[in-house]
């Protein structure tokens, strides 16, 4: 499930939200301990997040984690060896250092170490000798 909405028909929703709940309890009797409207505007912002996440994005979430674990298994050999990735941010080149479940390490010629995330690779090239066969 996929919901589209601009910031701000967002903000006006938990707005009538807001003011329509304490009109409902405006027959009983006040509490002191009562949520203040930005309180109670945080409470419904996170059980809304929650119900969305029940409606299947578990599913969503364990389909990517089982492509990001075959795309693991497709870069540890590769491990120790010169690499120039390309990602939405720009071309990351050194040597692989470390494959996680979801990144790769890399260590550039200068010695910087940088994390890639999986997600975010969007082409990947050995450098370096060519070996003839």
């Amino acid at each position: 499930m996929k919901i589209i909405v601009n910031e701000k028909e967002l903000k006006e929703y938990f707005d009538g939200l807001a003011r329509l709940l304490p009109s409902l309890n405006a027959a009983q009797p006040q509490r002191s301990d009562s949520l203040d409207a930005t309180a109670l505007l945080a409470e419904l912002r996170q059980t809304i997040r929650e119900e969305l996440a029940s409606f299947g994005l578990e599913g969503q979430r364990d389909a990517r984690m089982s492509g990001l674990n075959k795309l693991k298994q497709v870069f540890e050999p590769y491990t120790s060896k010169p690499a120039e990735l390309l990602t939405a941010a720009g071309t990351v080149e050194g040597t692989i250092t470390k494959v996680g479940s979801d990144f790769l390490i890399v260590r550039e010629p200068g010695g910087t170490m940088v994390m890639v995330a999986l997600e975010q690779l969007v082409s990947f090239q050995l450098t370096g000798k060519k070996v003839e066969r």
